[in-house]
């Protein structure tokens, strides 16, 4: 019964919907005409299973180890850590203010357990992409550290920076040359990248992993899911930036 339920999600919810609409059109249309709908539909299909989706994340997220359990702690000048969006006026937040998303927390919340490991200050960079009215991003992050228990003292809002490359410069204009770098694995490299290209050094500390590691593919493992199409544009998305990166700012 557990099987079916999956099955019946896969087919009727999207992305699974849009490939079946997509195979039945191909059915009903003439042979000549076949061709771009069936190509539309080969698209949808490899880019929202997850092999293929693994595939493409891997090289991400492999890219640097986890953080390693012995290395100089007085290392580092302080912990980055890189945002990742908000959701504003978030209901269970005070009213007026907004809360991290999934994936920002993540990456707090990992940074966090690092308190006692560095005694170094916290600088959380992120502030607004877009003006919709919103808290900057690592304003939002300072009050989730304080709620967390965090001195005020040991944290620092970056709160300028609206791209991965501006986290860095901004970063670079405190005074930081050595951090240790919290973000999600699969945004570690493009990271790495800007913060080296800034003059800082960085020992990366990678969280919010997305591959399910250890797991061996079955019959729904082939089957079309938002959420193996999510980690597809995470990691093309990244393959873009990188790109775009290294062309702009070489």
């Amino acid at each position: 019964m557990i099987f079916i339920s999956k099955l019946f999600t896969a087919l009727l919810l999207p992305p699974g919907c849009f490939f079946i609409l997509t195979a039945l059109l191909i059915i009903f249309i003439p042979r000549k005409y076949k061709i771009f709908p069936g190509l539309i539909a080969f698209i949808i299909y490899i880019l929202s299973i997850q092999p293929a989706a693994d595939m493409l994340l891997k090289p991400l997220e492999n890219a640097y180890p986890a953080l390693p359990a012995r290395i100089d702690n007085d290392w580092p000048q302080a912990i980055v850590v890189l945002g990742g969006g908000t959701i504003q006026m978030s209901p269970e937040a005070a009213i007026g203010q907004d809360t991290l998303s999934s994936e920002a927390m993540k990456r707090a919340v990992y940074a966090f357990t690092l308190r006692d490991t560095f005694p170094v200050p916290f600088i959380f960079s992120g502030g607004k992409v877009f003006e919709y009215d919103q808290m900057p991003e690592a304003v939002t992050a300072g009050n989730l550290f304080r709620s967390l228990g965090m001195p005020e003292q040991r944290f620092i809002a970056e709160d300028k920076s609206r791209n991965t490359w501006e986290n860095a410069a901004q970063t670079a204009m405190l005074g930081i040359e050595r951090a240790v770098l919290v973000t999600s694995a699969y945004h570690m490299k493009r990271s790495v990248y800007c913060y080296e290209k800034n003059g800082i050094s960085v020992i990366p500390a990678p969280t919010d992993y997305k591959l399910q590691r250890g797991r061996k593919y079955d019959f729904l493992s082939f089957l079309p899911s938002m959420g193996a199409l999510q980690n597809t544009y995470c990691a093309l998305h990244e393959y873009m930036g990188i790109l775009f990166y290294i062309i702009a700012y070489h």
